[in-house]
Order: structure tokens, then C-alpha cells, then sequence
């Protein structure tokens, strides 16, 4: 028995139709869009409105189809036709986080200077690497910025010497159409 994909509807009570498949691999209720033309009498009531794409039971029956079903997708290009109109209309976007951005800073001491009750900073050594940026395609949406600690020590002739060096990574996300 095949489990096509199929545009369906909600029932005239609201609910998913019991005739879509319920097999952990399936999917429903995808790419959700009014069945309706503006200006028109609407072919399609509430709750009966929004046309979905799901995972069917099995094959339509030839002899006819409930009313919450609307067709089957037969062909690969009719999916990415369906898809396409879709998220045209309601104008879907990609998103693409990038790594716009790396900054390194090491200071480096020994282990009594860091360590120091009185505060003293003299004896540290810090060294903040060249910002890399880059850029990426489309409408910047949004900027994370995260950072990252190590601190490593090391002791040559009962010297310990401390090492910590910091990483901020900034992440823009991008939007295409």
C-alpha cells in the first residue's frame, strides 16, 4: 500500500483527517496556505481554509475522496511546483548563520601575578590577534556573540608560567529570499 503526499484540509470539525498516516516517518500539516482567491466566494470555510501538505494512509479511493481531501502530489516537480508557489506567496525566506567575525587575546604571566592578593597586574603579557570578518549573502537579521575560555599552565624549573586565552566569535544570520 503507498503513502502518497497529498494537499488536504482540516475536517468541517477542525481535526486532522483520521486518513493521513500516523507512521512515526510521516509527515502533516506542512506549508499550510489559504485555499481561497481574494475577491471571490470562498471555495473553502473556515475551518476548512488553509490547504496543507501531509503523508497519506494509503491511495485515494477511485470512487471518490472525503472533503477535507483535496489532490495528491504525484510527481517530484509537482512537489517543488506546490513549494515554490508556496513560499512565494507567503514569501519564505532561507537563513544562513555566518561566522562574521573571530578575535583571539592571549596574556600570558606568571602564575604569582595572577594570583596576587594586592591586585598587582604588572608582569601580564596580552596579545588580541587581527578581528577576521566576513560578510554573507542577503539581509542581515541578527548578531550572536559567543566567547571562549581556556587557561593553561606550565612549569619549566619550579616557574609555573599561566596562559588564558579568550575567543569571541560573532555570528550574523542572514535572510534570502
Amino acid at each position: 500500500m503507498a503513502q502518497p503526499i497529498v494537499k488536504y484540509t482540516l475536517t468541517k470539525q477542525g481535526r486532522v483527517p483520521e486518513w493521513l498516516s500516523t507512521d512515526s516517518r510521516a509527515f502533516a500539516g506542512q506549508h499550510g496556505i489559504t485555499g481561497n482567491k481574494s475577491g471571490y466566494i470562498p471555495r473553502y470555510e473556515a475551518p476548512q481554509d488553509t490547504i496543507y501538505l501531509g503523508i497519506a494512509a494509503g491511495d485515494p479511493d477511485p470512487d471518490g475522496t472525503p472533503d477535507d481531501y483535496v489532490g495528491i502530489v504525484t510527481t517530484k516537480a509537482l512537489l517543488q511546483t506546490y513549494i515554490t508557489a508556496t513560499g512565494s506567496t507567503l514569501q519564505y525566506k532561507t537563513t544562513t548563520d555566518t561566522v562574521t567575525g573571530i578575535q583571539t587575546a592571549t596574556t600570558v604571566g606568571l602564575a604569582t601575578v595572577w594570583n596576587n592578593p594586592d591586585n598587582y597586574q604588572g608582569g601580564l603579557s596580552t596579545t588580541t590577534s587581527t578581528k577576521f570578518t566576513a560578510s554573507g549573502i542577503g539581509t542581515a537579521a541578527g548578531i550572536t556573540t559567543t566567547s571562549s575560555t581556556s587557561t593553561t599552565s606550565s612549569t619549566t624549573d619550579g616557574v609555573t608560567t599561566r596562559t588564558d586565552k579568550v575567543t569571541t566569535t560573532e555570528t550574523t544570520e542572514y535572510n534570502t529570499s
